[in-house]
Parts: C-alpha cells; sequence; structure tokens
C-alpha cells in the first residue's frame, strides 16, 4: 500500500475517491475532528458529502484529524500527519488485492434509538450522553439491532525471508469495510438522501 501525502484535505479530495471505494453512487465517510465523530455519505452524482445534523458546517477540514472513505471495493484512509510542508496522508486499500487479513467487529456508540431526524437521519444515544447520527435507508431500526459496529479488516503483512529475520505474520494495516448491525447484517448506505421520504 502506497502512502500518499497532501498539502490539504477537503471535499473535492474525499469526493475523488468515491469511485476507489465502491461501484455504487454512495459511500460511507467515518470523520474524526475536535467536537465532532460521525459519520457522512459522500455522493458522486451530487458531488456532494452529506453531514448529519450534529457536524460543524462547514467540516473544518484543518482539524480533521482522521477520515475513512469506504465502500464493498476498499477503504480510502486519510490522516493528520502533523507536517507543515505535508499536513495529511492517506492510503487507498484496495480488498481484492488483499492477500491475508482478519475480519473483527467494533461497538459503536449507541443502544437505543433516541429519536429520528430529518429523513433520513437517526441519532443513537447512550445514557452517558454519547450520541452519533447515520443516515439510513431502514427506518425499522429498533434497540435489539444495536449496538451498530464496524466491520474491520486486519491485514496480515509478513517479515522478508532474509537471515536477520524471523518471517513472522503481523498486523500491518486496517480499514474499516462495512456497517452493520449487532447480528452482523450490513447495513446500506443511502444513495438517494432527501428530506422526506419518497
Amino acid at each position: 500500500m502506497q502512502i500518499e501525502p497532501h498539502d490539504k484535505l477537503d471535499d473535492a479530495l474525499v469526493r475523488g475517491h468515491v469511485c476507489d471505494v465502491t461501484d455504487k453512487d454512495a459511500a460511507w465517510v467515518f470523520l474524526q475532528e475536535p467536537g465532532f465523530i460521525g459519520f457522512g455519505v459522500a455522493h458522486k452524482e451530487k458531488n456532494e458529502i452529506i453531514w448529519p445534523p450534529n457536524a460543524r458546517q462547514p467540516i473544518d477540514w484543518k482539524r480533521v484529524s482522521d477520515l475513512r472513505l469506504f465502500g464493498e471495493k476498499g477503504e480510502w484512509h486519510a490522516w493528520q500527519h502533523w507536517d507543515q510542508d505535508c499536513p495529511w496522508q492517506s492510503r487507498l486499500l484496495k480488498l481484492d488485492e488483499v492477500c491475508d487479513s482478519l475480519t473483527e467487529y467494533h461497538a459503536l456508540w449507541g443502544n437505543d434509538v433516541n429519536s429520528r431526524g430529518e429523513y433520513p437521519w437517526i441519532q443513537l444515544v447512550e445514557e452517558r450522553g454519547v450520541e452519533i447520527w447515520l443516515p439510513l435507508e431502514d427506518e425499522e431500526l429498533e434497540k435489539t439491532d444495536l449496538p451498530l459496529r464496524l466491520e474491520i479488516r486486519q491485514i496480515v503483512g509478513y517479515d522478508d525471508a532474509t537471515e536477520d529475520s524471523s518471517h513472522l505474520a503481523g498486523i500491518v494495516d486496517a480499514a474499516v469495510i462495512e456497517l452493520v448491525d449487532r447480528s452482523c447484517t450490513k447495513i446500506t448506505c443511502p444513495e438517494q438522501l432527501s428530506d422526506s421520504p419518497s
């Protein structure tokens, strides 16, 4: 996997990688910045990223520490590098190029459906006050489906076989590949977002 340097991170750079991670019109975006951790949807056709009601608008791209754009073909991961000449780096992981990997599931916040915001956004909450918003095509999400999980692919790499190495295997990268419910059923990224049900 090749690491690419970037002098800036913005909507256009993220949208430019939608085709790399999905054949569909939309891909999940998982963003971390001070004051906001959550999901958005990047659209090819609409040429925009749609963010939830609690996201600061516009996104302060200079403060984004980590972003993962993912779909059925792979993940484009960008992160803050803390180098003034090259403040961000990214890598593209294509699932069809992965030889050895391990799958695990990381639970997200939210053990209850608190409210449904503007269609199709829903808010998942926990008693401690943590919340996360998601746009879902399936409005039937129930408490028994929670917590939602990120399906993570741990990429296995091997030491080169030399006199000085043991040729051991190890985890060399990790990629978010799906958003799933408690039973590990895939949650589809909505390709059409609108203000009201169609």
